[in-house]
């Protein structure tokens, strides 16, 4: 039976080969019968004088019907190869549609991700078990709070402007909100009754000593980590009260020129423009090694000169303790350079597009004002120059400043106020040798994404 069966199989496979032949004779016929041919109505194996179908007289039946047959076949071919390219684009989209549904799913995780791990406390980081236990009940609330209010984000960000945005630009708007209200929280001004325990753990170099976390949680864990464990749970609950305003606007922050806390102090560096003593005695002798660059330094070296920083300003009286405290805890904040788009260069030639805007602040939708502060001699020349303050939109962040996204433009606004004319100040301005002017640089967002 089994024989038999396949020798059927093997006729009807003769059989098909034979029509198969028929069509492909037929579609040769079509397209190779002359265009004057076809021009006078006339089929592919007709001969001339039927017309429409209708035999003229003299001529044979058989081959006009044998003709339209012949068309016929022809005719079904086209159709069935037509058919099949259809189905084949269509299997084509099917699997673009797959593979770019799966594509905006991987890239709307990210931001979810990078929200994820801000809030994760290493798990071979030294807390005492009641400080860990503390520093997780904080942490783990700010989790949940932070999910639960993730669907209303991901839909805000995804239908802005006119129809559904590109899964790229929708996600790179949900890291850039992400990584804000984070710094938004270590940055949050107002007042707290923990602010007096800060404040007096500013005074001397002990609070910065062992920290090596740059990721939020672990480096808020490790300061409270270095405060009598009498004080960890009030300075716990500071934070909780801080992370409380999660996604809330406005928010209280430091004003512009105090988020520039950072930058008049690393302008001066590795000379100390202030009184030394308080500084950490290895911190200090550090700033006298060749070479010395303060990007170069560990986290507890920047958290300590930060930290003498802020003593200072409450010691020439420049700023009260609260707003030092605030000012410090800016300057600690996160930072975009150390978390979104790694693969778009921040210096360098290939950091801007041609028309010199920063190619990382076109993608992150960046746009606003640098102010460049200047000191410059009697002859004219520029001595010093540091960011005064930034006034920065960012797309996502909306009713409050863009604090983890604003310095993204400090390069290459201290590039083009350096190439600024200047001239020789009038003698009557100069203080100390020098006299100081401000340079503002506005970035304006170029059309399309």
């Amino acid at each position: 039976m089994n024989a038999s069966h396949v020798g059927r199989c093997g006729d009807a496979a003769q059989g098909s080969e034979r029509r198969f032949s028929l069509r492909l004779v037929a579609l040769a016929a079509l397209l190779h019968t002359s265009a004057a041919v076809l021009a006078q109505g006339t089929f592919p194996g007709m001969e001339p004088g039927r017309v429409g179908g209708v035999a003229a007289e003299g001529q044979n039946p058989d081959k006009a019907a044998a003709a339209a047959k012949n068309k016929q076949m022809a005719q079904e071919l086209i159709d069935q190869q037509r058919d099949e390219a259809a189905r084949r684009l269509m299997v084509e989209q099917r699997a673009k549609l797959r593979e770019r549904l799966e594509r905006d799913a991987g890239l709307l995780r990210q931001p979810l991700e990078l929200l994820a791990g801000m809030f994760q406390l290493p798990a071979d980081l030294k807390l005492s078990p009641e400080h860990r236990g503390l520093a997780e009940g904080v942490l783990r609330q700010q989790r949940e709070r932070a999910q639960a209010g993730w669907a209303a984000w991901l839909t805000e960000e995804t239908t802005q402007g006119k129809g559904e945005l590109r899964a790229e630009v929708a996600a790179q708007r949900l890291s850039n909100r992400v990584l804000n209200e984070v710094a938004l929280w270590q940055a949050d001004a107002t007042p707290h009754p923990s602010d007096t325990i800060w404040i007096e753990a500013l005074k001397t170099p002990a609070i910065c000593q062992r920290l090596d976390q740059t990721r939020p949680a672990g480096q808020v864990a490790q300061l409270i980590e270095a405060l009598p464990a009498e004080q960890r749970d009030a300075a716990w609950q500071g934070e909780a009260a801080r992370l409380a305003r999660w996604g809330q606007v406005p928010r209280q922050v430091p004003p512009a020129p105090d988020r520039a806390f950072e930058d008049e102090l690393v302008a001066a560096l590795p000379k100390l423009p202030g009184n030394s003593a308080s500084l950490a005695p290895e911190v200090r002798n550090a700033l006298q090694a060749p070479g010395w660059t303060y990007a170069a330094q560990s986290a507890a070296s920047r958290c300590e000169l930060l930290r003498w920083w802020s003593q200072e300003q409450v010691r020439t009286q420049r700023m009260t303790a609260p707003r030092a405290l605030h000012a410090w805890r800016t300057a600690m904040a996160v930072r975009s350079s150390g978390y979104l788009l790694p693969d778009v260069p921040r210096s360098g030639p290939g950091a801007t597009d041609a028309n010199g805007f920063p190619l990382f602040a076109r993608r992150a939708e960046l746009a606003g004002t640098v102010v460049v502060e200047q000191d410059i001699d009697a002859a004219g020349k520029i001595v010093r120059s540091f960011v005064q303050r930034r006034e920065i939109t960012a797309a996502g962040v909306r009713g409050a400043p863009a604090l983890a996204l604003e310095r993204e433009l400090d390069a290459v606004s201290l590039a083009r106020a350096a190439t600024t004319p200047t001239a020789a100040p009038d003698p009557a301005q100069l203080r100390d040798g020098t006299a100081t002017r401000r340079v503002g640089i506005e970035w304006v967002l170029p059309p399309g994404l």
